[in-house]
């Protein structure tokens, strides 16, 4: 099972992942793919689930625009560390579409990125597997001094509940 960080703290991750085929069951916080977002939409907008999102790096950030507000997490897919995409699908989400919910980095998320992930609005950071936890907890306090401008007002994600 992989670590969550949620801002500096490591959580217990009570997010069920499921595929587009599972039934959602008894656990109350999911997170789907965009296509099941989209195909079941009218049943999970009514229902009591928090409901989370994965993005993969392909995925636009305006076909979940309508979504936003009823979305407690939007996970973000980075597949190979190298693959910057998901930091701008964040800072998308964050300024141009307001999303203040939870947002997390997942895949290939390594400590040296966590501390730019965090400038561009994520607030949780499922680590990959090779990564060590003590040394990425210490990640956000590296860069004292930074070029790239920081989200302004990134949400206290630490409390949500529906």
């Amino acid at each position: 099972m992989s670590v969550v960080i949620n801002l500096n703290e490591v959580i217990t991750d009570d997010w069920l992942e499921t595929s587009d085929s599972d039934e959602l069951g008894s656990n109350r916080s999911v997170i789907i793919s965009l296509q099941r977002l989209q195909r079941d939409w009218d049943v999970l907008q009514s229902s009591d689930y928090r409901i989370g999102v994965e993005l993969e790096a392909t995925d636009d950030v305006e076909e979940i625009r309508e979504f936003l507000p009823r979305l407690d997490l939007v996970a973000l897919n980075f597949n190979v560390f190298a693959d910057g995409r998901a930091f701008s699908q964040a800072r998308l989400l964050r300024e141009r579409l307001g999303y203040r919910g939870e947002l997390r980095a997942r895949g290939d998320v390594i400590r040296d990125q966590l501390s730019f992930m965090h400038r561009c609005g994520f607030t949780q950071f499922q680590l990959a597997d090779s990564e060590e936890v003590e040394l990425a907890l210490n990640a956000f306090s590296d860069i004292s001094d930074t070029y790239q401008p920081e989200i302004k007002q990134i949400p206290d994600c630490s409390a949500t509940s529906r």
